[in-house]
């Protein structure tokens, strides 16, 4: 039986995928096992890309190929146990560990603390996993900063990984072909965002509206207190992160990502965030989240404030129209007067978190940050019965349908229709 095995360095390069799929698809040919071949290459070139982009520095590859089984290991430095992210199906990131579980037999994860990690897959064969190394000890293990986070915002910080996630790789790829330190700026902004997407808490994603209404309020969707536990070579990464996002953001806001902008609170968040580590890792004392995401003024008005397709949707029923931004850029004096308003003109321009009781804040930013970035829908569609903000501050229930329109502009607004009695 013709056994081959072949073990090489890859750089730290997009191409080295490349090169990984041509190397197992010769050695599976020359072994006589043609018949794994497609699974093996996709496999093999998806844990090689996770660790160029995430990992950073030079990846070592090992295939041992036979007649009836092929068993392929990729090293990487990070430290990070890869955790397949259960984003939606509409995402554009985080299905990579799904993919692998389809193309493969078996596959694991083996760490090596203070060097990093083996993720291996085999495909046929009796699935025999190979010797592992031991663990270091104890004492060689690196040293921690704990952080203490107070008042962490779980949906928010939800619908935040997700949406920096796709950021993040976007941003790489528009810079990779000028900037050859990319790849690593963007490895140490993943490793920050790992280490929260692994130790905060993950908040219950209701997919029914009247369980969103009932349970996505604060506080329970907010921690009073955690630990953030972060390697001390990991702490100048959230420096990294914070920088890369707000480059990315900026860029979004050019149109020169497909990923959209993001609102105020979840800039915030992230800025908090990345602000507690570095800062308690200095010996600051822990600061605790606040939102004040409507105090921050827009660069600029609305676009679609005053535009003739936004007046000619308000003439025709009692409505609040908003951008893509969550700004009003439109309502019907019947809405406005039920909002205690004389004059529609002192809602036009203001984000509609103006007219949200505070409690839903944090659950109205989540819905509307995972709508933009994957298309999340739940409460569209349909009528809802919530209450709103008055302008003297009380609250009233009010019954309205939420649908997405787009102008002969191609600019996308939201419209709620109001039922007023």
């Amino acid at each position: 039986m013709s056994v081959l095995t072949e073990e090489r360095v890859l750089p730290a390069e997009p191409r080295s995928a490349l090169e990984a799929r041509r190397l197992v698809r010769r050695l599976l040919a020359e072994a006589g096992a043609d018949r794994f071949v497609d699974a093996t290459e996709l496999a093999v070139s998806e844990l090689v890309t996770n660790a160029v982009v995430h990992a950073g520095g030079e990846v070592r590859l090992r295939v041992r190929c036979e007649p009836e089984a092929v068993r392929v290991e990729v090293d990487d430095t990070s430290s990070h146990r890869p955790v397949p992210r259960h984003w939606t199906t509409t995402s554009g990131t985080g299905r990579g560990l799904h993919l692998l579980a389809d193309c493969v037999d078996v596959w694991d994860v083996d760490m090596h603390p203070g060097v990093g990690k083996t993720v291996w897959f085999e495909i046929g064969g009796t699935h025999a996993r190979a010797p592992q190394d031991s663990e270091a000890p104890d004492d060689e293990r690196d040293a921690v900063v704990e952080v203490e986070l107070v008042g962490v915002p779980l949906l928010m910080h939800h619908a935040w990984q997700e949406h920096a996630a796709g950021l993040l790789r976007e941003h790489l790829l528009l810079r990779l072909e000028d900037d050859p330190g990319a790849l690593d700026e963007h490895a140490a902004a993943s490793d920050a965002l790992n280490l929260l997407h692994e130790q905060v808490p993950k908040p219950d994603l209701h997919e029914d509206g009247e369980a969103i209404m009932a349970y996505a309020v604060e506080p329970a969707v907010s921690v009073e207190r955690m630990v953030l536990r972060v390697p001390v070579a990991s702490v100048p990464h959230f420096e990294v992160l914070s920088a890369a996002l707000g480059s990315a953001l900026a860029h979004a806001r050019e149109g020169r990502l497909l990923a959209p902008p993001t609102q105020p609170e979840i800039e915030l968040m992230r800025v908090w965030l990345c602000g507690e580590v570095l800062g308690q890792a200095r010996g600051a004392a822990p600061s605790a989240w606040t939102s004040n995401g409507l105090d921050v003024p827009r660069p600029v008005p609305s676009p679609l404030l005053g535009a003739a397709a936004v007046t000619a949707i308000v003439e025709a029923g009692t409505v609040i129209v908003t951008d893509e931004r969550h700004d009003i850029v439109g309502i019907s004096p019947e809405v406005s007067a039920f909002l205690g308003y004389d004059d529609p003109s002192l809602l036009e321009g203001r984000r509609v978190l103006a007219i949200v009781p505070a409690r839903y804040h944090q659950a109205h930013v989540a819905g509307t940050t995972m709508h933009s970035s994957h298309g999340r829908d739940v409460l569209l569609d349909r009528v809802v019965r919530v209450p709103v903000v008055r302008a003297d501050g009380s609250e009233v229930v009010a019954a309205f349908e939420v649908t997405v329109q787009r102008l002969d502009s191609d600019d996308r607004v939201f419209v709620a229709r109001f039922l007023l009695d």
